[in-house]
């Protein structure tokens, strides 16, 4: 402290003045003089001390020590300037834990994505071998059309998991209008006629005149999900319906298949989990789609009762 510039000034000033009063006035006002001059002395050592704490709190934070006891301070300027301070330092930590959280999150999703990129990865460079080595045209024919579908299935996985990703970032910006559940159901049936038409699955709408307030290409991309994952586990038939109500509308989609276990039952929303029934899909349909419609202020359950029922609902009030 007492290399400080401006402490040095205030004692030699001081000094002078004490000095003064001593030789040309009475021994009153002299003893007035150094009891100011002792308070002012008092002071700047309790602002200096309290400007030193204050600068240690900023090393400790400096060095990734967040805690500051802000009982330490008493109330003035320097408490204004200590509240501050501490303000900025929970803003600083929240953010240095989000940025951790981020962290980790990029380093599990490229994980994951390694993972399910490696298996048709593989299954293609056994399928290459064979078909570099066959002579037979038809057998080369029908492993080429086995690679292509593994193609199909990378960029399938790379595009979902891209679309996850931008939901996660929260970079989404969901463009909410009043749209007809019926035009939404339509539009994300287009893509799977093929495969309910292959499979031979008997496809029921029991739709009302519904409107609900969403984002219209985003409740697509979830009920198609949703819809695509009764594709796949039904036997042979598949019903969607729509019911109104004063507080939500609700859409449900119900398949005739082995339903699902309690056990897998809780997990079925989380990315890449694969129940005992689906060994061979993904795990991200779904997950997909809990996350579109959670971001559009509704819910999604699962009923498993001969068969499995998905119901979505679209609350009025957001």
């Amino acid at each position: 402290m007492f290399k400080n510039g401006l402490f040095k000034i205030y004692l030699i000033i001081g000094s002078i003045f004490i000095l003064s009063t001593l030789l040309f006035t009475d021994f009153v006002l002299t003893f007035y003089t150094i009891l100011i001059f002792g308070l002012g002395l008092i002071i700047i050592f309790r602002i200096y001390f309290q400007i030193r704490k204050i600068d240690n709190d900023m090393n400790n934070i400096l060095n990734g020590d967040y805690q500051i006891n802000i009982k330490d301070y008493d109330e003035g300027v320097i408490s204004n300037l200590r509240n501050n301070i501490y303000k900025i330092t929970v803003k600083l930590r929240e953010q240095n834990e989000q940025l951790l959280k981020n962290q980790k999150y990029i380093e599990e999703v490229l994980e994951d994505i390694s993972h399910q990129i490696k298996t048709p990865l593989t299954s293609m460079y056994t399928i290459n071998d064979i078909v570099m080595n066959e002579k037979d045209a038809k057998v080369r024919t029908q492993f080429l059309k086995q690679n292509y579908k593994q193609i199909e299935r990378i960029e399938w996985l790379v595009s979902s998991l891209l679309k996850i990703s931008r939901l996660d970032s929260g970079t989404v910006k969901l463009k909410f209008k009043k749209e007809k559940v019926k035009d939404i159901v339509k539009q994300a049936l287009l893509p799977i006629n093929v495969l309910i038409e292959t499979k031979n699955i008997q496809l029921k709408l029991a739709l009302d005149d519904s409107v609900i307030d969403v984002d219209f290409n985003w409740t697509v991309e979830a009920l198609l999900n949703i819809i695509k994952n009764a594709c796949e586990h039904t036997h042979s038939k598949i019903i969607i319906s729509s019911h109104d109500n004063p507080i939500y509308t609700e859409i449900r989609i119900t398949d005739d298949g082995d339903g699902i276990s309690k056990k897998d039952l809780k997990h079925i929303f989380k990315r890449f989990y694969k129940g005992e029934h689906n060994k061979d899909s993904i795990g991200i349909g779904l997950n997909m789609a809990n996350k579109i419609i959670t971001l559009e202020g509704g819910s999604i359950d699962c009923i498993v009762y001969n068969g499995t029922t998905f119901v979505v609902k679209f609350y009025k009030q957001k």
